[in-house]
C-alpha cells in the first residue's frame, strides 16, 4: 500500500491494523501491544527494517523491504486475491483503469488523487481507501461526497491530503469506519460525527488554530485516539456519557478543556496534549492540572503555550508546577513557547521516570544555564530548539543516562558541554543550524574514538562541520 522505500510511521500502521481488523485481543496485551508484537516479528524475520527509533526505545518508523513489497503487491493485487492495488497516474491516464476498482478492497492512490476522484469512482467492496500524495488540495465542494458515494464500506480512510471546506452529510453514513485521518478549514467538528459509533482513531488536522468539538467523544464507545494539531474544546462528559476509560491519545485540547472530570474519565490515558494558557492553567484559573498527578498511565505529555492574539514573547510563564504535581508515571515531556528561564530545569530534574525531554519554540530562555544542583538520573534523549541559549554548563553527572542530545537552531550557544563525552551510554549528536557549537561536537566526537566507543554525529549544515 505504500510507495517503495516509503518511511512508515509505526503508530499509524499500528491503528490503521487495528482498523482493518487484523488484530485480535490476546490475553492481558492491550491492540496497540499485540500488534507492536507483530510487527517486532516481521523485523526478526528480515521482512521489515526498522528506520527510526523513538527515545523510549520503541520502533518510530519502518520501512518494507523492495523483494517484499514486490512479492506482496504481486500477490495481493491477483485476481484470485484483489486484496489491495495501487493507483498511480501516468501518461495521462490512471494505472489500473477506474472501472477496474471495483474487485478491490483496498486502494492507495500514490498521485493525482483529486483526479482520481473527480473521475467518480466507485468501490463497493473497498474497505480501506489511502491518498498518499503530500501535497495538500483542496476539494471542490462539487466533489465533498465523492469519497463517501464511492466507497460506501470503508474501516480504514487516509484522507490526508485532501482539505475539505465542508463535511458532507453522506460522511455520517459510512458506519463502519474505525480509522479516519481528515484535514479541512474549519473551526468546528461537527456533532454529526458521534454517528460514527465504531471509529477507533479520528485525527484531524485543521487551518484553524482551534477546534470547537460539538462531537461528544464521550458517546463514541470504541474511540482510542482522538488528535488534531488545534486546541480543542470539548464537550463536558455529561451524566449519560458512559465511555472515556478506552482513550489512549488525547491532544492538542485546550487549558479549559482539562478538567478534572475529564481526566477522570479519562483514566487510561496514555498521551496527553494540551495547547492554550498555560498560565491560566497552571496558576488554577482554568481546568485542573492538579488532577493530572492522579493519572496512572500517562507517560507522555506536550504543553504548548499559546497566547494567540497575543505575542508569543508576552505568554511568558513566570511559574512551574511542582515536580509532585506531574504524574509519577511520566517517561515523556515536551514544552513548547513558554520563555521559562533555566533556573526551574531543577524542577524537571526532579521528575524520577523521566526518559525524553523535549524543549522546543523557546520552552526556556536566557544566556546560561548552570546545572548546579539538577541531576536528571533517568534522561536518555534531550531535545533543545530555539533559544537565546550562549553559555551551558553541565557534566556527566547531570546525565549519566543521556543516549542522545539534538539542538536546533541554537544559534547563541557558544559550546556543548565537553563533560558530556563522558557519559558511557551517550551516542548521538544532532546539530542543526548550531554553527558555534559545532567545534565543541566535534571535540567530544573525536573523545568518544579514543575510547572506541560508537558515537554519531550529525551536523547541518555540512559546511559547518568543516567550518
Amino acid at each position: 500500500m505504500f510507495p517503495e522505500d516509503y518511511e512508515i510511521p509505526v503508530s499509524k500502521l499500528i491503528r490503521m491494523w487495528i482498523g482493518e481488523g487484523f488484530i485480535q485481543h490476546v490475553r492481558e496485551y492491550s491492540l496497540e501491544e499485540t500488534a507492536e508484537k507483530y510487527l517486532e516479528d516481521l523485523i526478526n524475520r528480515n521482512l521489515v527494517r526498522i528506520d527510526k527509533m523513538k527515545p523510549n526505545g520503541k520502533i518510530k518508523t519502518c520501512r518494507i523491504h523492495d523483494a517484499l513489497r514486490d512479492f506482496c503487491r504481486t500477490r495481493a493485487g491477483s485476481e484470485s486475491e484483489n486484496f489491495l492495488e495501487e493507483i498511480k497516474f501516468s501518461d495521462g491516464v490512471f494505472e489500473p483503469q477506474i472501472s477496474e476498482i471495483k474487485n478491490y478492497r483496498r486502494l492507495a492512490v500514490h498521485s493525482n488523487c483529486l483526479n482520481f476522484l473527480c473521475s467518480k469512482p466507485f468501490g463497493p467492496r473497498v474497505r480501506s481507501f489511502v491518498c498518499i500524495p503530500n501535497d495538500e488540495f483542496i476539494l471542490p465542494q462539487s466533489q465533498s461526497s465523492a469519497i463517501p458515494a464511492a466507497f460506501k464500506l470503508l474501516r480504514v480512510l487516509d484522507a490526508k491530503p485532501i482539505v475539505f471546506t465542508r463535511i458532507p452529510s453522506d460522511m455520517y453514513q459510512l458506519v463502519h469506519l474505525r480509522f479516519i485521518v481528515l484535514s479541512f478549514n474549519l473551526a468546528a467538528l461537527p456533532a454529526k460525527f458521534s454517528k460514527l459509533w465504531n471509529i477507533q482513531t479520528l485525527i484531524v488536522n485543521t487551518t484553524s488554530r482551534t477546534l470547537d468539538v460539538k462531537a461528544d467523544i464521550w458517546k463514541m464507545k470504541q474511540l482510542r485516539h482522538f488528535k488534531t494539531n488545534a486546541s480543542a474544546t470539548l464537550l463536558k462528559p455529561g451524566r449519560d456519557s458512559e465511555h472515556g476509560a478506552e482513550l489512549q491519545t488525547l491532544g492538542t485540547i485546550s487549558a479549559e478543556s482539562c478538567t478534572a472530570e475529564l481526566l477522570h474519565r479519562a483514566s487510561s490515558l496514555i498521551k496527553l496534549g494540551i495547547r492554550g494558557r498555560l498560565a491560566a492553567l497552571f496558576e488554577g484559573k482554568v481546568g485542573s492540572f492538579e488532577s493530572l498527578v492522579k493519572m496512572r498511565k500517562l507517560e507522555k505529555l506536550d504543553l504548548i503555550n499559546d497566547v494567540y492574539p497575543k505575542p508569543a514573547s508576552e505568554g511568558q510563564l513566570v511559574v512551574l508546577p511542582q515536580h509532585y504535581q506531574f504524574p509519577s508515571t511520566l517517561r515523556s515531556l515536551t514544552l513548547c513557547a513558554t520563555y521559562l528561564r533555566w533556573s526551574y530545569m531543577s524542577t524537571l530534574g526532579l521528575l524520577e521516570n523521566l526518559e525524553a525531554l523535549k524543549l522546543k519554540d523557546k520552552a526556556f530562555m536566557g544566556r546560561t544555564w548552570e546545572g548546579v544542583g539538577e541531576r536528571f538520573y533517568r534522561l536518555e534523549f534531550l531535545h533543545i530548539d530555539h533559544t537565546d541559549l550562549g553559555v551551558w554548563e553541565a557534566s556527566s553527572h547531570h546525565f549519566p543516562r543521556l543516549k542522545g542530545l539534538v539542538l536546533r537552531n541554537c544559534e547563541e550557544l557558544l559550546e556543548i558541554p565537553i563533560q558530556l563525552a563522558e557519559i558511557p551510554s551517550f551516542q548521538k549528536l544532532e546539530l542543526h543550524i548550531c554553527k558555534s557549537a559545532a567545534p565543541s561536537a566535534r571535540e567530544i566526537k573525536k573523545l568518544k574514538k579514543k575510547k572506541q566507543a560508537v558515537f554519531n554525529l550529525s551536523i547541518f549544515p555540512a559546511n559547518d562541520e568543516v567550518s
